[in-house]
């Protein structure tokens, strides 16, 4: 099974992480990944969340950053294979 690192990793580019906005404002960071509906759980969710958050901590050097819940496809709106992660990031 793949882990939350090698999804983050593997997506980097598609999910929004290469492409981030910059500036002293407020920002609001919209990812999206692809995990395959079988594969979607509560834990992995979670964990890919915290590994994106973490890449946010890194990029956004001493700002405050925090997360609305999780929403996957199975748990949102049944519609496919993505999750949907929406960070909040403070202003400088």
């Amino acid at each position: 099974m793949k882990g939350a690192e090698a999804y983050v990793n593997d997506q980097w580019q598609s999910s929004g992480l290469a492409d981030l906005p910059r500036g002293p404002d407020a920002h609001c960071v919209k990812l999206r990944f692809i995990v395959p509906r079988d594969a979607q759980f509560t834990g992995l969710l979670t964990r890919i969340c915290e590994v994106a958050q973490r890449h946010l901590y890194e990029f956004y050097r001493g700002r405050e950053v925090t997360h609305k819940p999780v929403v996957g496809s199975v748990v949102g709106d049944g519609s496919g294979d993505g999750i949907e992660l929406e960070f909040t990031v403070a202003p400088e």
